[in-house]
């Protein structure tokens, strides 16, 4: 659909839905400083990562679900108040079958392939469209159902799976929510792991590149897991149970994923902590079974761990699913409130509480050089009460020190998604820096990046203006140049 900024939104709970149209492939081009509305920081030196799906339908067909999109990646080259734009669709072979035959050919989260039990043995085809990563020299995109796809970071031309020298194996799953070390460099993953017992898959990556340890710690039930969080000493599993109501119809495609999974808060909920040091498992706790999808930061003190996470309404744990609401039609994504729990590592106790909030958010960010150390702040998309509130429309910051919460609306009938915060210097403080988005115009249906003063969270630093759009998406990332 095409609007004008005048426009009065025949539905405000579906303005958005323009956004979901397919991307551009392999386009390439500069934004002169005259098309930049303000001026980029000389400071600000790094290319803006951003995946998510850029495909959601074929043929005029919609896929089953947004999570079956398949992964275009974006790059927003900074250098010298200059910016290079870049887009690419990764070339998954789902992504490349199913182009040559205008034609699902592949199972996904939310439709199964044609051809019924034997087309559909497999668990939802690697989309690479979740988040991504720029680590070790190489650039990679997520899908927590598979294997992690490599690009090279200039071209954006796709370099094929990444099995890290065979550490990995073909069935292995490698989460899309990672943890970067800021003291040693290593970053660590997970994936959910099938078997007699079910377990969750744990790799350590070195500065380099290579997976230097590979471990697994034992649970209870195979259950949904999408993030974790990490401290200085530990990795946290929250173990929510999410989990298949009839497998067997899953098994022979008598039913979708999405439409088979739900929540089960009678099989209560676990929490793993993990060493870093050797991946052992130092202890479990159990706590009141709620729903999330991702976390904030975490910390540890006085033999207590801190994980704030974003932990959805009640309302969408009676609903069912595991965030597998169709945006398409939904009126709204969902959201959740910023949630504190607290656990004990000596006497096993745990504590929850509601952190300040000022609109519902998701995709919680904070400054990742202080990954595993207590922060002061945490930045959110979310959704504020503005003419079209049916998608993610505005940005947060919350102070948790002073309880203040700050709110950038971005205005009717234009979105964002996850915010990234890169600081001024490398030296700054917490607070002193840039907050990075993609930000979609319904009114133009084109997108720009927005960079957003991080301590008043209201003045834009500078926009930069697309010639397309890019659809809305789930993660970005940031890498210094």
């Amino acid at each position: 659909m095409s609007n004008t900024s005048n426009t009065k939104w025949d539905d405000p709970n579906l303005a958005h839905v323009s956004g979901f149209r397919t991307a551009t492939d392999n386009l390439a081009y500069d934004i002169s400083t005259q098309e930049i509305r303000g001026r980029i920081p000389q400071s600000l030196h790094g290319i803006f990562l951003r995946n998510g799906p850029g495909r959601n339908e074929l043929a005029g067909k919609p896929f089953g679900h947004w999570f079956d999109g398949d992964g275009c990646v974006h790059t927003f080259r900074i250098e010298n108040g200059e910016v290079s734009y870049r887009s690419s669709f990764v070339k998954t072979p789902k992504y490349v079958d199913e182009t040559a035959a205008q034609a699902v050919k592949y199972r996904s989260y939310g439709h199964n392939a044609p051809g019924g039990f034997l087309k559909n043995l497999h668990m939802p085809a690697n989309a690479a469209n979740t988040s991504i990563v720029y680590h070790g020299g190489k650039l990679l995109t997520l899908f927590e159902g598979g294997l992690p796809w490599q690009l090279d970071l200039d071209t954006l031309e796709t370099l094929g799976p990444d099995n890290f020298d065979g550490a990995l194996k073909s069935m292995d799953t490698f989460s899309a929510h990672g943890k970067l070390h800021p003291r040693t460099g290593d970053y660590f993953n997970f994936g959910m792991g099938m078997g007699v017992r079910p377990k969750i898959n744990l790799y350590k990556v070195s500065p380099q590149g290579k997976m230097t340890n590979r471990s697994a710690v034992a649970i209870e039930r195979m259950a949904f897991c999408h993030d974790n969080a990490m401290t200085e000493n530990y990795l946290i599993f929250m173990v929510m149970p999410v989990n298949f109501t009839s497998p067997l119809k899953v098994l022979f495609a008598r039913d979708t994923i999405d439409r088979n999974m739900v929540f089960q808060p009678e099989e209560g909920m676990k929490v793993y902590v993990v060493s870093l040091n050797d991946f052992s498992l130092v202890r479990t706790f159990e706590v009141e079974p709620f729903m999330f999808a991702h976390s904030s930061n975490c910390w540890e003190r006085d033999n207590e761990l801190f994980i704030d996470v974003v932990a959805m309404s009640d309302k969408d744990g009676e609903e069912g699913t595991a965030c597998s609401r169709n945006i398409f039609t939904q009126p709204r994504p969902s959201t959740g409130q910023l949630t504190r729990y607290r656990f004990d590592m000596k006497t096993g106790a745990s504590k929850r509480e509601i952190l300040p909030s000022g609109i519902p958010s998701e995709f919680p960010q904070w400054d990742l050089r202080r990954t595993g150390s207590e922060t002061r702040y945490t930045y959110t998309a979310g959704i504020c009460e503005n003419a079209t509130p049916g998608f993610y429309n505005a940005l947060q910051r919350v102070d948790y020190l002073t309880g203040e919460t700050k709110v950038y609306d971005c205005g009717p009938g234009r979105y964002t998604s996850e915010p990234i915060f890169v600081p001024r210097q490398p030296d700054s403080d917490e607070a002193d820096g840039y907050i990075l988005c993609v930000i979609y115009d319904a009114a133009t249906e084109l997108s720009e990046l927005m960079i957003l003063d991080a301590q008043s969270m209201a003045d834009e630093i500078a926009v930069v203006p697309l010639k397309n759009h890019i659809p809305h998406g789930f993660h970005c990332g940031y890498t210094p140049l």
